[in-house]
């Protein structure tokens, strides 16, 4: 979205903010880029009118989302909550003051279950939700504007069990790098992600900016999009760095138009590219899990694992990729056991 007297600005955390900027008038535009309240907020500078005040009622779930989501937005421009999760809470709280805007903030649990039954067939989002009105009330009963019990509690979340994003295997990788040749985007986009293991968030602005020189070692240093205070710094490959020095870009992946990706374009773009190479069902964040997979197998640390994966030290996402690991390899030894009884097998 283009509009006069209006600038992109990008933050240390990441995120971005539009600024109206017009002679002596510099003001940071509120809400989502295109919706009401941003174009509302861009049409009143625009035509030299004051700034149209919130219409929300004092007390009002309206006023409390209002009054969290400015604290939220504070927090990501000081590196001190998560771009991602503003979008996250932005979106869903939408929800909540479309179906409860008006009504006193102090509000019944039997509300919140109403609004959670709606969403039955989506169940994921349905329990997103939850946590952001949990998020919300948690901070309002802290800072004291309402005076009530978390209407979350005690609300049973769906927790659907799935298996997530399919990891990918040491022969997916293979076909994948014979398919994509030496110098395409795909090429380097997939070594670049097995060297880093950055999430796609953060795998999309990854540049030569982040280069830096350690006992004459070329390392990469970032700060992490979904985890603002922390910092990831890891030595490059000397494939990774071979991959990328045939680049003068600045920015390390560039889609046809010679424009960094977004996290959303970019891992879209990678599952084309994945199919391209026969593999379907594969994308970004299954690299993550599959090179834990393997190099669990293979006899790396679960620190190992937490410093590769940007985690904290210890971290139960860890665990859960090292347990499954352990699991396959198990289950290979003791089939292994079991041939070795079962008539027919020849060994």
């Amino acid at each position: 979205m283009r509009l006069p007297f209006v600038t992109e600005e990008r933050l240390p955390s990441g995120a971005v903010r539009y600024r109206f900027r017009r002679g002596k008038v510099k003001v940071t535009l509120k809400g989502e880029p295109g919706s009401r309240e941003f174009l509302e907020n861009y049409a009143s500078l625009r035509d030299g009118a004051p700034v149209p005040k919130s219409t929300a009622i004092k007390g009002s779930v309206e006023w409390l989302v209002g009054l969290y989501l400015r604290d939220l937005e504070q927090r990501v421009a000081t590196n001190l909550a998560s771009p991602l999760t503003l979008k996250g809470h932005r979106h869903h709280l939408a929800r909540l003051v479309e179906e409860y805007g008006q009504k006193d903030a102090a509000m019944p649990r039997s509300a919140v279950i109403k609004l959670h039954d709606k969403l039955m067939a989506t169940p994921g989002a349905a329990d997103n939700l939850l946590k952001a009105i949990s998020a919300l009330y948690k901070w309002g009963i802290q800072r004291e504007h309402v005076d009530c019990d978390n209407p979350t509690r005690d609300v049973k979340r769906n927790r659907v069990k799935t298996d997530g994003f399919a990891p990918w295997s040491a022969d997916d990788f293979g076909q994948f790098l014979d398919f994509h040749k030496p110098g395409s985007m795909a090429r380097r986009t997939l070594i670049l992600a097995m060297s880093t293991t950055a999430r796609r968030g953060d795998l999309c602005r990854l540049g030569r900016q982040n280069e830096f020189i350690r006992d004459g070692r070329v390392w990469l240093r970032w700060k992490q999009a979904k985890a603002p205070h922390g910092t990831v710094e890891m030595p490059m490959p000397a494939g990774l760095v071979s991959e990328l020095r045939g680049s003068g870009n600045m920015t390390y992946i560039l889609n046809g138009y010679g424009a960094p990706f977004t996290a959303a374009g970019l891992g879209n773009k990678f599952r084309d590219w994945a199919i391209n190479a026969g593999l379907h069902g594969r994308s970004l964040h299954g690299v993550r899990k599959g090179l834990s997979a393997i190099l669990t197998s293979g006899g790396a640390t679960s620190g190992e694992i937490d410093v590769l994966l940007g985690h904290e030290m210890g971290s139960s996402e860890t665990r859960i990729y090292i347990r499954a690991a352990e699991r396959a390899l198990l289950a290979e030894q003791v089939v292994d056991r079991l041939e070795k009884i079962i008539p027919g097998t020849g060994k």
